[in-house]
């Protein structure tokens, strides 16, 4: 009962009703693919990221994995009493490391919930004195005063240059990127459906070039990582991360990505 009446709460604030019966309806779309014949391709394809971010650069990675292990027990500490289930966390290390390496002058992410995957990209942006984030999002409609919960582990007094919007991928993207000349890092990790995911690819294709880097969360669910794979000439690698994959997109040297 709680949820209906939390969904209602959420539906009935202006401009999300649309939102919220978009992902609904994408949410039992069908998606049509061999699962087991795609799980293969990732499967052959992936690679152990540890290695790749050690041959890059060691001393980096360890640098990233000092500070991963200090924003998990920061989380996990911060997390323990709330009594809401927020999603769990992004790759932080690949996402740490890849904003020190490259040093990018803006990251753009969707899908926030708590905040791992932005609070590793503004420790990484902080390090590195440049750089600016803009993120994604839209409350989980199933959970009571969902806004109070998202990016809740970053401190927003210590991270000025961090702007988030919570009104969707379609609403928020056009408007964090309309004074974005040119996306660096771009990190997907929002609506989990394949309709969802094109949408947003459409959204930023303008501002993304071979330069760019893009990094996509749960590529198991559906054919789009494959398809932007195959149809790109940018090169690619995936890993496995937990039970899931990730797939990036980019190019850092011609014999390492």
């Amino acid at each position: 009962m709680n949820i209906i009446l939390n969904i209602l709460n959420q539906f009935l604030k202006k401009g999300r009703s649309i939102v919220i019966l978009k992902k609904i309806v994408r949410r039992f779309s069908k998606n049509n693919f061999d699962k087991n014949q795609y799980k293969n391709w990732l499967d052959s394809n992936k690679s152990s990221l540890d290695k790749f971010l050690k041959k890059i650069n060691h001393r980096l990675f360890i640098e990233t994995k000092k500070e991963s292990l200090k924003i998990n027990d920061y989380a996990n500490n911060r997390l323990k009493n709330i009594k809401v289930k927020l999603g769990g966390g992004a790759n932080d290390m690949l996402l740490y490391f890849f904003v020190r390496y490259f040093k990018p002058k803006v990251v753009l992410e969707t899908g926030v919930a708590a905040g791992f995957s932005s609070l590793s990209i503004l420790k990484a942006l902080k390090k590195n004195k440049y750089g600016k984030l803009y993120s994604s999002d839209f409350p989980y409609f199933r959970i009571k005063n969902p806004e109070n919960y998202i990016g809740i582990l970053v401190d927003k007094k210590k991270f000025p240059n961090w702007e988030l919007k919570i009104e969707g991928d379609e609403v928020n993207i056009p408007k964090l990127i309309s004074n974005i000349n040119h996306i660096d890092i771009f990190h997907y990790d929002s609506d989990k459906t394949y309709k969802g995911k094109i949408n947003v690819y459409n959204l930023i294709k303008k501002k993304i070039s071979n330069k760019s880097i893009l990094i996509f969360d749960d590529v198991q669910d559906d054919k789009f990582f494959y398809e932007i794979c195959q149809s790109s000439n940018l090169q690619y690698k995936i890993f496995k991360f937990k039970s899931k994959y990730i797939g990036v997109l980019g190019k850092i040297k011609s014999n390492e990505i």
